[in-house]
Order: C-alpha cells, then structure tokens, then sequence
C-alpha cells in the first residue's frame, strides 16, 4: 500500500480578503508524479508554499508526512522559480549545491567530507559534475536549471517541489529535465507546476489545473472540461508554449 505523502483539506488562503485559493483538497501518494497547470496568478506557487510550511492557510488542515508541513521542511527539496541574480557573483556550482544541506548543520559549521560528496552525487545525478568547479553565472538557463535541481536534491529529500523549472529552457535541454525527473520519481513523490502544457501529459502521472480552485483526477489526461473550468474560457487548442487559444465566438469578449 502507498504511504501518503501530502494531505490537503479544505484549505484556503486569503490575502487582505482576496482569495487565492479556495477548497483545495489533494492526495498526494509515493513515487507520484503530479503535473499542476493554470493560467498566471492562479495560485500555483502558493500552493507548494503552503505545502512548505511558507504560508499558512485561512483554514483547513495541511499534512505532509503525516505531520505539519514546517516540521517536515528537510524531507522536501524546492526549486523556486527562476530568478534574476548577479551572473558576476563569485559562487561556484558546487558551492550552490553544498547550499543545500545549510538546513543540516548549525550555523557557521564547516561543510564536511559527506557534505561535500552528497553535493557531487547530486550534481552526477544531474549530469553537472563536470562543471562543478565553473561559475554559476556562467552557465546556460538550462544548466542553471540542473544545478538548482542538484541543490534540492542533496539533502536527498522524499518529495520534491518543482515551480516552473524549465521557463526560459532550450527545448533540448527541457526533454533532459523532464527525463531526469522521471527517473526521480523512482525514488520520491514530485510536483511539478508547469505552463508546458503541450509537452507535460507525456512524463507526469497525474495532472491538476489550478485557478483558485483544484481540478485535479488520478491520471494524466486532461479533459476540455477542466480546461474550461480553469481558464473560465472555451478552449479549442493545447499547443507547447501556448497557455491555450479560444474559440472565435470567445474572442472580443470582455
């Protein structure tokens, strides 16, 4: 039988009386690979966070591993969405990676020899150990996208959160992660929060599309629908890179 990983109960969050997201009820089981989809500003990002303990919910109850989310924080890797950084800063990819087992030790404590050797299996996992030693500015989007994931995954965590890994990816290196997660799931649950719409319901297990509202079934299909209960919208088309396009009595309409 599957250990449960996440729990969600009827949760809501509220921000200054807006709701961002409203009854959310999900399961999340061992080696499951969940795909969330959803237009901008549909609360996918504060879903992950309130599975991390980051935000609180207005109500319901949130369990992962059977326990509340913040006590549990070192059995979940994260990779947050891409962000801007100094490319000039002086940080080695192997010093972002051994980054992630800061939650390990106490406060200015030196990185041990296991340390170091769990941050190059990582980075062999991901296929960077050959660019452990190169700046991380310096590195493609693809290969940043790798390092990040190689730093959520040193502290060899059994769920991992995943937001938007491969915007701003070459196609090319975006199959390498997506196959680099499907192997992963061999040994962990996964949640991706993707806009690949197009490319998604080849890897993942199970899909969710979220506005506000979950929509979620325990297989990988997406049904016209969802889709439409998601983008409050008729949906005529499911391209790679397109969010989604609307039928023509759709368009003009305010």
């Amino acid at each position: 039988m599957k250990k449960e990983v996440v729990k969600l109960t009827d949760v809501w969050v509220e921000f200054n009386g807006v709701t961002i997201l409203q009854e959310q009820n999900l399961t999340l089981f061992d080696n499951d690979f969940l795909g969330i989809i959803g237009p901008n500003g549909g609360g996918k990002t504060t879903l992950l966070k309130v599975i991390l303990g980051l935000v609180k919910p207005s109500r319901g109850e949130v369990r992962v591993f059977g326990q509340a989310p913040g006590g549990v924080r070192r059995d979940i890797g994260y990779v947050p969405q891409l962000s801007f950084f100094d490319r000039d800063f002086p940080i080695n990819v192997m010093d972002v990676v051994l980054m992630g087992r800061l939650s390990m030790r106490s406060l200015f404590q030196p990185f041990t020899n296991e340390d170091k050797n769990a941050a190059l299996m990582a980075l062999e996992k991901v296929e960077m150990s050959d660019l452990r030693h190169r700046q991380i500015g310096k590195l493609s989007g693809g290969e940043r996208q790798r390092v990040f994931i190689a730093r959520a995954l040193v502290g060899k965590p059994k769920l991992l959160l995943l937001d938007e890994p491969t915007a701003s990816v070459d196609p090319k290196m975006k199959t390498g992660i997506y196959d680099l997660l499907e192997e992963l799931k061999n040994n962990m649950a996964i949640i991706l929060v993707t806009h690949d719409m197009g490319v998604i319901s080849s890897h993942v297990d199970k899909i969710a599309c979220l506005n506000c509202q979950l929509y979620s079934h325990d297989d990988k299909n997406i049904s016209r629908e969802m889709l439409e209960a998601v983008y409050h919208c008729p949906v005529d088309l499911i391209a790679h890179g397109v969010p989604h396009r609307v039928l023509d009595e759709h368009k003009g309409k305010r």
